[in-house]
């Protein structure tokens, strides 16, 4: 189980709404901002905000641990561009193998791509669940 540290930011009817609490840094400076930090806070964007699923009574502000089982995040990239690159290429080759020019094979490509693009937003990613609050020591898992 991969498990990251979260701060409640709102309640929704199915789970609730987390951000992700980032660490201050690497360590090796001791969290005084070293300049791989600083560099990095260049770039920083807006913290996001997802949804998890959540049996436990909490309240904005609350700092739990989250979790996400191991090889959905893979899956999931999988699914993400793996699945789109191989429909892309097989239908590029197929269109190829059928029609001989660089139109088919484009076509191909862009049907592929397609076909891929409705098969990929069709499923159901694995949503991370709340384990604990962060300094509670029992596991809270949920049914299912």
């Amino acid at each position: 189980m991969l498990e990251q540290t979260a701060e409640v930011v709102r309640s929704a009817a199915d789970g609730i709404w987390v951000r992700a609490v980032e660490p201050s840094g690497c360590g090796t400076c001791g969290g005084h901002g070293c300049a791989s930090r600083r560099i990095a806070e260049l770039f920083q964007r807006k913290p996001r905000q997802f949804l998890v699923d959540c049996d436990l009574s909490l309240s904005p502000g609350d700092r739990v641990v989250i979790g996400i089982a191991r090889g959905s995040v893979l899956r999931s990239a999988a699914r993400a561009y793996g699945l789109p690159l191989g429909l892309m290429l097989a239908g590029a080759l197929l269109a190829q193998a059928l029609v001989p020019g660089d139109a088919a094979a484009l076509g191909g490509l862009l049907i592929g791509g397609a076909v891929a693009w409705l098969i990929a937003r069709g499923g159901r990613a694995a949503r991370p669940v709340v384990l604990r609050r962060e300094n509670d020591n029992t596991i809270h898992m949920r049914k299912g």
